[in-house]
C-alpha cells in the first residue's frame, strides 16, 4: 500500500502485516523533540538489554523498567503503547508509586490453579490473574461503583490500562470477565490475598500488634427490601405450598387442610407482624397472591425468590410436625418467614440494626485494626440480621492466622459487652477494654448493678445493715440463678427496689459468674486507663469512615453474599495497599537513618 500524507509532512500507511506512521520534525517544539527522541533511544536499549537478558537498566531506570515490562502478560506490549506510556504516565502518581514498591506477584500464584488452561494448549488463553485483579483492584481503590462502568472507564483511562498491563490498543476485559474471575477464586483465596498483603506490611512494620481494635460497620445491599406487605404475600405463597407439598404426601385429613387454607391469609398477616398490615383486608391480599402467582409463572426461569421459597417449604415439611390448628400454622409460618428472601435484588440480604434507632437491609462487616497505622489485619462478613458479638471470635481467629506474635490488648465499644466476647478475649490471651453495656431495670425498680458480691460468693441487695442476703431459690437450665430478698418487708428502700403496689420479695434471675464479670467491667470502665483507651478507638474509627466513603466499605456492589464478602474483602485491601504507599517500608527507613 502507498504513503498517504495527512498534513504538516505527517503521512500514515499500511500493508497486511503492520501500519507505519511518519510524523514531521516540525511539529514538535526544540524540547519535546529532544524529550520524545531521548526517550525513544532510551526504549530501544531497554528492549535490547531484555533481549539479551540483564536486568533492564540497572538501578538508574527502574521506573522505565516498571513502566514496561509486565510479567504477567501472555505477551509483551506493542511499542506504540510503550512510548505512549512513557510519555503520558506520571512518575508520582499514586498507582505508579504502588506499582514500583508493592510487589503483587502473589495473586498469579494464588489464582494458577483456577484455571485448566497452560502455555502450548489449544483455545485462547484466560485474562492473567493479577491483570484482573489490579482491575478489580481499582474498582475499590476509586470508588466506582459498579464493574460495567469500571470497564467503561478502563477504556478511556491511559494510566489505568497501563496499571494492569494492557496496550493502548488492546482489547479491555468485559465485566463477564471480571464476574467469572471472582467466581473461580471465591471469598477464601481473597482473604488469603488479604493475608499475603499482612506479611508485607509486617516486613515493612506497619503492624504494631499491641493493641487491636474491633467493631462493625452496616453495608448496604444493592436491592430493595420487600415492604411488609411484599413479605405477607411471599409468606402466604410459602405457606400454600407448604400445605400444597403436605396434601401431595397425604400428610392430614382432607377436612383438615380445608381449614388450615382459610387460615392462610390470616396467619400470614400476624406472622409479619407490622403495623402498616393493620388495615389491610383478606380480599386485598387474595388478589395479589392470584396476582403474584400468575407472574411467575409466565417467567421462563421463575422469579428469584421462587429457589429460596422451594428450599425453605421442603426443609419445613421434613422437620415440622404437621400442623392441627391455627397456632400449629403460625410456628411453621414463623419458620418459613425466617427463611424467606428480605429483598428484591439479593436474596442473601437480611435486616439488621446497628443501632437502635437505624434499621438497613444488608451485611454486616467487622474489622480488627491494629492501633500502629490503622491497618485492618482481619475483616469477618455476615448477613445483617447477625448478632454482631458473635462476628468477634472469628475475627480474632483470623487475626491470629495473619499475624505473628501475641498482642496485647483490644478495645471495643459497648455493642460487644457480652459474656461470649470476654470469653473470647481471654482464650485470645487478650486484655479487654469493653465499654460497659447499661442493663434496663424495671421501671421503678433498682436495676442489677445494684446487686454485688462479697468475697465469699454472696449476692446482696443495696440495702445497709442485717438481711442484705439475696437467697437463690431457682437455678435454670441455661444457668441462670433466680434471687430472692431476705428482709424486703421491712426495707426502707422497698419503695424504689420492689415497688410500692408490689408484694413480696423482690427478685432477680441472673447468670452468676456473667453477672460478676459485668460488674467488674462497668466499675473497670471508671478507671482513666479504660478511658484513655476508649479514646483513642475513637481515634480509629476514621478507618471506617475512610473505607466507606471512598473504598465501598457500607455498600455491596453484587447481589449475593460470597461475592459482597470478596468486596469487603478488596475495600481492607485497597485501605491497607494505601497506607503502604503511604507510610513505605518503615523498617528500611529506620535503617538507613530517614524517617519513615
Amino acid at each position: 500500500m502507498g504513503a498517504t500524507a495527512i498534513g504538516a509532512g505527517s503521512s500514515i500507511s499500511f500493508d497486511e502485516q503492520q501500519i507505519t506512521i511518519r510524523l514531521d520534525r516540525k511539529l514538535f517544539t526544540p524540547w519535546r523533540w529532544e524529550l520524545v527522541t531521548g526517550l525513544i533511544l532510551r526504549l530501544q536499549r531497554f528492549m535490547a538489554d531484555m533481549r539479551a537478558g540483564s536486568d533492564g537498566l540497572q538501578g538508574t531506570n527502574h521506573l522505565l523498567e516498571r513502566l514496561l515490562r509486565r510479567p504477567w502478560r501472555h505477551s509483551a506490549l506493542d511499542l506504540l503503547s510503550q512510548l505512549v506510556y512513557l510519555l503520558l504516565i506520571p512518575t508520582d502518581h499514586f498507582l505508579v508509586r504502588l506499582d514500583r514498591e508493592i510487589d503483587l506477584s502473589f495473586v498469579d500464584e494464588e489464582g494458577a490453579d483456577c484455571y485448566k488452561w497452560q502455555p502450548g494448549h489449544p483455545g485462547r488463553p484466560p485474562w492473567p490473574a493479577q491483570l484482573m485483579f489490579r482491575l478489580l483492584l481499582l474498582m475499590f481503590l476509586f470508588g466506582v461503583p459498579f464493574e460495567t462502568q469500571l470497564v467503561l472507564e478502563l477504556q478511556a483511562n491511559l494510566l489505568w490500562r497501563w496499571f494492569i498491563g494492557l496496550g493502548v490498543l488492546e482489547k479491555v476485559p468485559d465485566h463477564s470477565a471480571l464476574h467469572d474471575f471472582r467466581q473461580r477464586l471465591g471469598p477464601e483465596r481473597f482473604v488469603r490475598l488479604l493475608a499475603r498483603i499482612l506479611v508485607v506490611c509486617q516486613e515493612w512494620g506497619l503492624v504494631g500488634n499491641l493493641h487491636l481494635y474491633f467493631d462493625c460497620t452496616a453495608v448496604l445491599a444493592s436491592a430493595t427490601a420487600f415492604t411488609p406487605y411484599q413479605r405477607a404475600v411471599l409468606l402466604a405463597m410459602a405457606i400454600n405450598r407448604y400445605l400444597d407439598l403436605l396434601e401431595a404426601h397425604q400428610v392430614p385429613d382432607p377436612s383438615l387442610l380445608v381449614s388450615l387454607r382459610q387460615l392462610v391469609i390470616e396467619v400470614a398477616l400476624e406472622a409479619v407482624g407490622s403495623d402498616s398490615l393493620n388495615k389491610v383486608s383478606p380480599e386485598q391480599m387474595a388478589r395479589s397472591l392470584v396476582r403474584w402467582e400468575e407472574k411467575a409463572k409466565a417467567m421462563a426461569q421463575g422469579p428469584r425468590w421462587q429457589e429460596p421459597m422451594t428450599q425453605a417449604v421442603v426443609e419445613a415439611a421434613a422437620e415440622e410436625r404437621p400442623p392441627t390448628d391455627r397456632q400449629g400454622l403460625l410456628q411453621v409460618a414463623k419458620r418459613l418467614l425466617a427463611a424467606l428472601p428480605r429483598a428484591q435484588g439479593d436474596l442473601d440480604a437480611r435486616v439488621g440494626k446497628t443501632s437502635n434507632c437505624w434499621v438497613f437491609c444488608g451485611y454486616l462487616a467487622g474489622y480488627v485494626v491494629d492501633g500502629l497505622l490503622g491497618v485492618v489485619t482481619a475483616v469477618v462478613f455476615a448477613a445483617g440480621n447477625a448478632w454482631q458479638a458473635a462476628l468477634l471470635s472469628p475475627a480474632l481467629v483470623q487475626h491470629q492466622a495473619h499475624i505473628v506474635g501475641q498482642a496485647q490488648d483490644m478495645t471495643i465499644d459497648s455493642a460487644f459487652d457480652y459474656p461470649e466476647v470476654h470469653q473470647a478475649l481471654e482464650v485470645a490471651g487478650l486484655k479487654g477494654y469493653v465499654a460497659s453495656r447499661d442493663h434496663h431495670s424495671p421501671e421503678g425498680r433498682f436495676g442489677p448493678d445494684r446487686f454485688t458480691w462479697t468475697e465469699e460468693g454472696r449476692l446482696i441487695c443495696p440495702r445497709d445493715g442485717p438481711d442484705r442476703e439475696m437467697k437463690a431459690i431457682r437455678t435454670h437450665g441455661d444457668g441462670r440463678v433466680t434471687f430472692q430478698g431476705t428482709g424486703c418487708a421491712d426495707c426502707p428502700l422497698r419503695g424504689r427496689c420492689a415497688g410500692e403496689d408490689r408484694s413480696g420479695s423482690r427478685s432477680l434471675t441472673i447468670h452468676p459468674q456473667d453477672h460478676r464479670r459485668w460488674l467488674a467491667n462497668r466499675a473497670a470502665n471508671q478507671s482513666e486507663e479504660y478511658k484513655q483507651a476508649q479514646k483513642q478507638r475513637m481515634a480509629w474509627e476514621n478507618v471506617f469512615g475512610h473505607g466507606n466513603t471512598y473504598h465501598h466499605g457500607d455498600k455491596a456492589p453484587y447481589r449475593s453474599q460470597p461475592m459482597n464478602e470478596i468486596a469487603e474483602v478488596m475495600t481492607v485491601i485497597a485501605v491497607n495497599l494505601e497506607k503502604m504507599v503511604r507510610y513505605g517500608n518503615r523498617k528500611r527507613s529506620l535503617q538507613a537513618g530517614t524517617p519513615a
